[in-house]
């Protein structure tokens, strides 16, 4: 089932550009075994209602909707869901979090993965998510740092070091004037504890993947959807090709995105 809504607000990625499936693919094979087993010790399982905002390609959506089965529910939502596969436990809304109403709750078990960063109003999303949890469910919050500079592990190509530095240096640039906090990663943690949520507790995933895999593939396509500002922010069309080259490449070995998976519980 899907409800649509025209989307109002600007946003770093847009879900219309023909590279985007390639690259909510990679995000997704690169963190969703993570969030999976963050929600199931957050609480999903068979009968839950469940709510997640930033849908992107739905792999995380179809997944609750296998979990809560038959007798639970999942509202999954996106400024552009077009994206999210049908299925029956699964209704998929075209919604602004900033300016709609949420849909109506309580939620046993609410998810937002790399959302909120890119919203100015990100804590009065986050006071809006939480009003929206029943008694005892779990608020899911996941941000990302991308760490580029950091991430070559091992290289067949020194230049790579100096090639995903200056990635980082344009996405970053890209982000921030798009209204991405860089800070929001560490941050929501007190947040979340400011809002008076219970049991409030962050872990950390990165992992390693070689080229044509995971995070190296969320680099390649997203120094295709994002090329022009890339080099508005000042990387050249020559080092994109060369990043590109070596995110394909079986003899790069990147680390993998810093994800702070962060849990809090609605007072009983």
């Amino acid at each position: 089932m899907t409800a649509v809504r025209e989307p109002d607000v600007p946003y770093a990625f847009d879900n219309d550009e023909p590279t985007a499936a390639e690259m909510l693919g990679a995000l997704g094979a690169t963190l969703d075994e993570f969030s999976t087993a963050r929600l199931l010790a957050a609480g999903v399982g068979p009968g839950a209602r469940c709510l997640e905002i930033g849908a992107g390609a739905g792999t995380i959506a179809v997944w609750l909707a296998e979990q809560v089965g038959p007798t639970g529910s999942v509202i999954a939502t996106d400024l552009k869901p077009q994206h999210v596969p049908d299925h029956p436990q699964l209704t998929t809304l075209q919604h602004n979090v900033v300016t709609d109403p949420l849909p109506e709750g309580p939620f046993d078990v609410i998810h937002v993965r790399a959302v909120l960063q890119h919203l100015p109003q990100r804590r009065e999303v986050l006071a809006k998510l939480a009003g929206a949890l029943r008694p005892g469910g779990a608020l899911v919050i996941e941000e990302l740092e991308a760490g580029w500079s950091r991430a070559v592990l091992a290289t067949p190509d020194p230049r790579a070091y100096e090639i995903f530095a200056a990635y980082e240096r344009a996405l970053t640039a890209v982000l921030v004037s798009a209204g991405n906090d860089q800070t929001w990663n560490r941050m929501k943690h007190q947040a979340m504890l400011d809002l008076g949520l219970d049991g409030v507790e962050t872990q950390g995933w990165q992992g390693s993947f070689p080229g044509g895999t995971g995070v190296c593939l969320l680099a390649y396509s997203g120094s295709h959807e994002l090329q022009d500002r890339l080099v508005e922010a000042g990387m050249s069309l020559d080092d994109l090709d060369h990043l590109r080259r070596l995110a394909l490449d079986p003899r790069l070995v990147l680390r993998g995105i810093h994800m702070l998976s962060t849990v809090g519980y609605k007072p009983r």
